[in-house]
């Protein structure tokens, strides 16, 4: 999953560096892709980097952050803008809002200040992602109806001809011809069809994307596919390993047959009947003459691969902005949904959801967990399932992925409140307030103290006083110093207060309490 991208403009270098250091190591769903002094060198730096998301201060020499933002709104009208400012100016305000920011942020600012005004930047950006991956899905719906048609020598609209050349512009083309026979054995109905059509898709492109190539397929049959590479083209060992992949987790045989480079889609027909039949004389199987009923396959399997990017990118979102309860309701609905599906379109996106998380899995809660494809067959929907079975199946998924959420969350707090303790056991002898500790951990403090006591078993102020008292108590045995000076050393700032807390704590005084231990 993708993160937002942001350009910081701000001239005070210190406040700058800072600020990168912080959303770079805060895991804050932003990388910093860009820095600068003031607005005119902003401006050149938006075309390069493109980012999706403008810190800016206002006061900078050259050109100043309202101006700035006045000429970035003529060609980046829609992107999202949060104005620093060290001024508490009613004017300031009014220009920020009218030249469309997100928030403003008074300087100087907490860690905890940034940390909001980029999680609600967040929720904007993984939106119109969300909103961006619809549009796009459409796109390549209209595009793939095109190209099939190209294929199968059927009209299509000449005005994307421009678009689909583009498209193919440096793209090598590969035949991807399942096994008629097996994929018949397969085929019980046409809701089995849909779903292994699209279990095929997903484990051509992620073993395809473990390869560091950028393709795209298109379901041009019930049985065949065009896959569109990058020029670099498709290795020999990929080849047999997608061949490999496909016969073992779907039981049927894939062959792989280049079809070569276009100079324009009018070459797409000739090309694809050219090598179609050049497979038919070389397979060992029966290759049958495409049939009406099969001439323009359901829209189903390329509708779903939208849906896996759009799930992913919903779901995605509400992890990285802490929402985790909205993780839940959004699986809740998604299962919902399900509910009011056909048979067929219920198998597929439940097959869909299921993707979605498995790709979680893998790049949210084990990034480094190896190179295992996503498992999308060797768990999917009988042929002779029911609705209702079908819908418990994907309860079952997210059930499981929700128990590895939960897991994940869990290790992060335990980490998170390692990081707190180890915070208080060097910085205990200062003020250490609880919202000192919640934003060294990057935790909105009424959040981390219930965090904190759920771990520790008591509340963030008991712990820290009981740890004071402890090392107090080990300097008044091992120490001379005055009991003033071991009131002072542990973080009490008055001694008869310390005094008054430790006799609670040991039932006598500081004072007693030594004599005692030096008894």
């Amino acid at each position: 999953m993708v993160n937002g991208k942001v350009l910081i403009v701000e001239d005070q270098i210190h406040f700058r560096k800072g600020l990168i250091k912080m959303i770079e190591s805060g895991s804050l769903g932003w990388d910093v892709v860009g820095e600068a002094s003031n607005g005119q060198d902003a401006l050149v730096q938006l075309d390069q980097v493109k980012p999706d998301l403008v810190l800016t201060d206002i006061r900078m020499p050259i050109m100043d952050g309202i101006e700035f933002v006045g000429h970035l709104r003529k060609s980046y009208p829609e992107l999202l803008v949060v104005i620093l400012t060290g001024y508490k100016n009613f004017e300031y305000a009014q220009a920020a809002v009218r030249h469309g920011a997100l928030d403003l942020l008074i300087k100087p600012c907490t860690e905890q200040d940034v940390r909001q005004v980029l999680s609600k930047a967040s929720g904007q950006f993984y939106a119109r992602l969300s909103q961006q991956h619809k549009a796009l899905g459409q796109q390549w719906l209209e595009q793939d109806q095109a190209l099939r048609a190209i294929c199968l020598d059927l009209p299509y609209a000449p005005s994307m001809t421009s678009e689909l050349n583009a498209l193919l512009a440096g793209s090598e083309l590969w035949l991807l011809q399942l096994n008629h026979e097996d994929f018949i054995k397969r085929d019980h109905q046409k809701g089995d069809r849909s779903l292994l059509q699209f279990a095929l898709s997903n484990i051509v492109e992620e073993l395809t994307a473990q390869a560091g190539l950028k393709v795209r397929l298109l379901l041009v049959e019930h049985d065949r596919f065009v896959l569109m590479a990058e020029r670099s083209g498709v290795p020999e060992s990929l080849k047999v390993q997608v061949e490999q992949a496909v016969k073992q987790y779907l039981n049927i045989r894939l062959h792989m047959i280049p079809m070569g480079l276009l100079a324009s889609i009018e070459q797409l027909a000739e090309r694809y009947g050219t090598v179609l039949d050049a497979a038919r004389e070389r397979t060992d199987a029966v290759m049958p003459q495409a049939v009406e009923s099969h001439a323009i396959p359901d829209m189903l399997w390329s509708l779903n691969q939208a849906r896996v990017n759009e799930l992913e990118v919903q779901l995605m979102s509400a992890i990285l902005i802490g929402q985790s309860d909205r993780v839940q309701q959004l699986l809740e609905q998604m299962l919902t949904e399900l509910g009011h599906k056909s048979l067929e379109e219920v198998k597929v996106q439940g097959m869909a959801l299921t993707i979605a998380l498995n790709k979680l899995i893998q790049k949210q809660f084990d990034p480094d967990g190896g190179e295992a494809m996503v498992s999308i067959s060797s768990d999917m929907p009988h042929s002779d399932w029911s609705q209702e079975q079908v819908i418990s199946w994907a309860n079952r998924q997210v059930k499981s992925f929700m128990l590895q959420f939960n897991h994940w969350q869990a290790s992060k707090s335990d980490n998170v409140i390692e990081k707190a303790v180890l915070y208080i056991e060097q910085h205990y002898h200062e003020e250490c307030r609880l919202t000192e500790v919640a934003m060294h951990v990057h935790l909105n403090p009424s959040y981390f103290s219930a965090l904190f006591k759920k771990a520790k078993g008591e509340s963030f102020t008991s712990f820290v006083t009981r740890y004071r008292l402890e090392k107090a108590a080990l300097l008044l045995r091992n120490t001379d110093m005055k009991i003033f000076e071991i009131a002072s050393s542990v973080g009490f700032d008055e001694p008869n207060y310390f005094t008054n807390v430790f006799k609670q704590r040991f039932r006598m005084s500081p004072k007693e309490y030594r004599s005692r231990e030096t008894l």
